[in-house]
């Protein structure tokens, strides 16, 4: 594996994340999150941490299986689509299942939110990789 694109494709997806993640559940989805089931006063530095966490393990998955996909950020949009799909859609339906009170709508909201999430990351990597 390359170490340059994986720190590239890591740094760029990590900030996106953030960008998108705060954007997202920062202020559309704050009200639901504001109430039970959810935590409240999490430290944003954990969140930060997350992101940039996911994102190098999105960019360690993404360099391994890069080659099964069309170079680009269209073969990586579509990696990423196939990987939101089987992370997203379980997690989120499992989030329901298994917390009470976790509300049925927000994990479809979860897993449009998630696939699109992992779709720009794929594409981002896919372009970064190009490079």
């Amino acid at each position: 594996m390359d170490f340059k694109k994986f720190l590239t494709i890591g740094i760029a997806v990590g900030i996106a994340a953030n960008v998108i993640d705060f954007v997202v559940h920062g202020s559309l989805l704050a009200d639901y999150y504001a109430h039970a089931p959810f935590r409240q006063g999490v430290n944003a530095g954990w969140m930060v941490l997350t992101d940039f966490v996911a994102a190098f393990v999105f960019a360690w998955f993404y360099l391994a299986v890069a080659g099964s996909f069309a170079p680009g950020w269209a073969g990586g949009a579509t990696m990423g689509f196939y990987t939101g799909v089987l992370v997203i859609f379980p997690a989120a339906i499992f989030a329901h299942l298994m917390f009470q009170g976790f509300p049925y709508f927000l994990s479809w909201i979860w897993i449009a939110y998630g696939v699109v999430w992992y779709t720009c990351a794929g594409a981002i990597a896919g372009v970064l990789n190009r490079a």
